[in-house]
């Protein structure tokens, strides 16, 4: 009895102990203006404005007063400094926003919708962190904007989302980017065939790609889905299983693939006025059509406006958080845990109190770079008559899990890399996890995630495959990839073809290693010329060769002494004729 009494302790410690390391828990960031300073806010958006590493924030208000929206610096340590003299020269009352790179010149410019019947305010991005302004024509009631390469001619086009406005001429707003200049298509079918619109967002739901466009609309009005069918052409969907059926006040949608079989799902945040209404979440069958997937989400009926997922418990599946507001009661947003199936749960311990006094836009990044999300949340005034709020960061305290981020760069895409999609395939506890993410400008309503791309690896240290899909159509495949690393990808510096008939296996070993490695190499024929280079995880090529005649069977000795490289990880680019295969090396002290 006693030995049997051992053994269930032992069993209870072994359950305990699993459990506590996949727990999360949040503080939350009390220092500083950024969530002490008392706003009306909207929008939420992560950006690296001043390109040094460090994840900055755009805050919209929207008071109907009027006030200028909010640029806060990441200095590093939790400190974030606000640059007033950004966007201080317009105080219209601003509800989205989306930020994105319209000229490809490497600096991030700023779409801002306002609403009450102004003029949609365009910040371009110029040298020494400043922006031009422009007021872009017609005034609207936009309610957000979202960029997105439609087209996929690497420039980012624009579409805008309008509402509360009984007029016929109110519609939403296309913008078609000519190398750099935005030109407004009043006639094209996804403007003409909408109603009152709260929210956009490009993706491409059936894997074709290119991306597609879906629309939130209110007013107990279904929502809208077009198909791309490739040079700017598309079809409205009329029938999509269960996605397109129901008539809400749809405020939102966040897409993300979260049973994890390669197709983007959808949650649908809603919301009456003043009234709550149950959120919807439609897994994508792959077909063309969408399940309704009924749960915890069929009762919590709060007042919805935006929603975000990430893996911030860095599991291996994407988690959810929703955010609440303009609603009679007791408002509180919600953290959902996913377990790996799409199935959620209702977190009520990572963060002590989800309670707010009314909540609008939301989205997570890695303030801190230790590669766990953390969550940032816009609160605003409940009504007209209410105080005004302080916005929220909660910070993650992480786990034991592993993690990996991608940071996108395009050159023949977009140079955001907007549309762009990273696959990670790795083995967890003994079963294979495929992931993939796609990147888009708009998470929700009002939100926009972090545009570096964040897998959890939960107990994983490697990564098998990596594969980056580029709106253009090129790819890029990484094997054996060490987790909790950051990973640069330029597309003109590092791309491999998917074509290995001249290379049958490239290997490197040992890895990791601190003195010499070996490259080897198997062909199916002798290659007239082997091109062998190094590049650094920034995209930096730092050492090339190349070898004549190479026998079908090759191997190569590298002195790092020699070759004079910092400690750090690189990529080892074997190309032969048309393919080339890229591995992974880790220089240790």
């Amino acid at each position: 009895m006693q030995s049997q009494i051992k053994y269930y302790m032992i069993l209870l410690s072994v359950i305990y102990n699993c459990k506590i390391t996949g727990q999360i828990t949040f503080k939350k960031l009390t220092d500083g203006a950024i969530v002490n300073t008392l706003t009306d806010s909207r929008s939420i958006n992560f950006a690296d404005f001043n390109k040094d590493g460090l994840e900055d924030l755009l805050i919209t208000q929207g008071n109907s007063a009027g006030a200028s929206d909010l640029i806060y610096f990441n200095k590093g340590d939790l400190i974030f400094e606000i640059q007033p003299h950004l966007t201080q020269q317009i105080s219209d009352p601003s509800v989205g926003a989306t930020i994105g790179d319209m000229n490809n010149d490497g600096l991030s410019d700023i779409y801002v919708a306002s609403w009450y019947n102004k003029k949609n305010v365009l910040f371009k991005g110029k040298e020494n962190n400043g922006f031009d302004i422009i007021q872009m024509n017609p005034n609207s009631y936009s309610e957000s904007a979202s960029w997105g390469d439609y087209d996929n001619d690497g420039y980012l086009d624009l579409y805008v989302c309008n509402s509360g406005n009984n007029a016929s001429d109110n519609h939403n707003l296309l913008y078609k980017n000519n190398t750099g200049t935005l030109t407004l298509l009043p006639d094209h079918k996804t403007v003409k065939e909408t109603n009152f619109s709260r929210s956009a967002t490009w993706i491409d739901y059936d894997n074709d790609g290119d991306i597609d466009l879906f629309i939130c609309n209110e007013n107990q009005t279904k929502n809208d889905l077009f198909k791309n069918e490739g040079n700017g052409n598309f079809i409205k969907v009329i029938s999509a299983g269960d996605l397109l059926e129901e008539a809400s006040g749809s405020m939102s949608a966040s897409w993300a693939d979260v049973n994890n079989d390669g197709w983007m799902d959808v949650f649908i945040c809603n919301s009456g006025f003043f009234i709550g209404q149950p959120n919807r979440l439609y897994i994508n069958n792959g077909d063309g059509t969408f399940t309704k997937r009924a749960g915890i989400f069929e009762s919590d009926n709060g007042c919805s406006f935006s929603s975000s997922f990430s893996d911030y418990d860095n599991d291996g599946d994407v988690d959810l958080v929703v955010t609440n507001g303009f609603c009679n009661g007791l408002i509180r947003n919600f953290l959902y845990l996913n377990d790996g199936t799409g199935i959620f749960s209702k977190d009520l311990t990572s963060i002590t109190s989800l309670q707010t006094q009314c909540s609008f836009g939301t989205a997570w990044g890695d303030l801190n770079n230790d590669g766990f999300q953390d969550l940032v949340i816009a609160n605003c005034k409940n009504s007209s008559q209410a105080p005004m709020s302080k916005n929220q960061i909660w910070i993650n305290d992480g786990n034991e899990n592993h993690w990996l981020k991608f940071k996108l760069a395009g050159v023949i895409s977009n140079s955001s890399a907007i549309g762009a999609r990273v696959y990670v395939s790795f083995v967890l506890n003994g079963v294979r996890i495929k992931q993939v993410r796609e990147l888009t400008s708009v998470s929700g309503y009002c939100s926009q995630n972090s545009n570096i791309i964040h897998f959890g690896m939960g107990n994983a240290e490697v990564a098998d495959t990596i594969m980056v899909v580029w709106p253009s159509g090129n790819s890029q495949t990484l094997t054996d990839i060490i987790t909790n690393e950051t990973l640069v990808f330029n597309e003109s510096v590092i791309n491999s073809t998917s074509d290995y008939k001249d290379i049958i296996s490239f290997d490197i070993s040992p890895n990791p290693t601190s003195i010499k490695f070996v490259a080897s190499a198997q062909f199916t024929e002798i290659i007239d010329t082997l091109h062998f280079e190094i590049i650094t995880s920034g995209g930096e090529s730092v050492y090339k060769t190349s070898f004549l005649n190479v026998d079908a069977h090759w191997n190569q000795t590298f002195d790092l002494n020699e070759l004079k490289q910092k400690t750090g990880m690189y990529y080892i680019k074997a190309s032969a004729k048309s393919s080339s295969i890229i591995k992974n090396l880790v220089i240790t002290p």
